[in-house]
């Protein structure tokens, strides 16, 4: 199925992130659906930008179940419906599945097995699956995966009473330490506290890859209005700066903000949803960075990192 024919499809139960980067901006009957998905978490071998390699864990999905841009797993839900994820653990130690806002406490899956987790999709808005039990390391080691609810009757809004969005993109902030990685896919230990990144992403990619990837490439035309739905699953805050346009941040962690105020910056706290409108007012190609300057490098050297590029026509 290509962009068009997804875009003009109805939408029933979960749905994969498409491969133009967008979720969809359609409408869905508004009624709950049963939904079924596997994950499994597994170490992988992750090459970077500059050509190196280290071992990450990471969620994959199944068919229904994958993430965008270089992410192996994502989730798009409806408010309301009634979930069941089954987790197989390949990773040499106990996790279990934590929706910060959603899942706590759950129960715990040993190396080899599997277990489920049942929840009902809550309210629309922007969330994201991770490991409750090894915690800020899990994230560090990059496990996890972005979770978007839509509204039960199918509107293209972020919070009551908006205006509708005409396209709406999820992007993935994380970074990883390759010592921490490296450390850990050896059988040793890594104190966090000693914790310092040197390679960051937006949905797993680092710039260029993140230009010629349409799931992070911002594809807008003059007059729409894009949702931008923002998830720093890192463990450090990430100041996004706009080029050319400002933006108003909606809401944060599903809480909408109380005064809101056009912005060509916004922080983005570790473990946090922020959704944005940007209203598409003028054409040409403008960057998204990290204003932490190191997050645009990759092992120090610029501009490799966590930097996108939107394009208005």
């Amino acid at each position: 199925m290509d962009r068009r024919e997804f875009l003009q499809a109805g939408v029933y139960g979960a749905t994969l992130f498409t491969a133009s980067g967008l979720i969809p901006a359609v409408s869905r009957q508004a009624r709950a659906a049963t939904v079924n998905m596997h994950l499994t978490a597994a170490a992988a071998t992750k090459t970077l930008i500059d050509g190196s390699t280290t071992t990450v864990w990471q969620f994959t999905g199944d068919a229904g179940a994958v993430g965008p841009g270089a992410l192996g797993a994502g989730l798009v839900l409806q408010a309301g419906d009634d979930v069941t994820l089954t987790l197989s653990n390949n990773l040499p130690q106990a996790i279990n599945l934590l929706i910060p806002g959603v899942l706590s406490n759950t129960s715990t899956c040993a190396p080899g097995s599997s277990a489920s987790y049942a929840f009902t999709a809550p309210a629309a808005g922007t969330y994201f699956l991770c490991d409750g039990l090894s915690g800020e390391l899990g994230r560090a080691m990059q496990l996890f995966a972005p979770l978007v609810v839509l509204p039960a009757n199918g509107a293209n809004i972020l919070t009551p009473g908006d205006n509708p969005f005409d396209q709406q993109y999820t992007l993935v902030l994380s970074e990883l330490d390759t010592r921490l990685n490296d450390a850990i896919a050896a059988g040793q230990t890594y104190d966090l506290a000693a914790y310092e990144p040197n390679y960051f992403f937006v949905n797993g990619l680092s710039y260029p890859d993140t230009v010629s990837n349409l799931q992070t490439a911002v594809a807008m035309q003059v007059g729409q209005t894009i949702a931008l739905r923002f998830v720093n699953c890192g463990l450090i805050y990430q100041p996004m700066h706009f080029h050319g346009y400002h933006v108003q941040v909606k809401n944060r962690n599903r809480v909408a903000e109380i005064s809101v105020v056009d912005k060509d910056s916004v922080a983005i706290q570790p473990a946090a949803c922020v959704d944005l409108l940007l209203p598409v007012t003028q054409p040409g190609m403008y960057h998204i960075h990290s204003h932490f300057l190191p997050a645009v490098t990759a092992n120090g050297v610029y501009p490799n990192g966590a930097l996108i590029a939107m394009t208005a026509v």
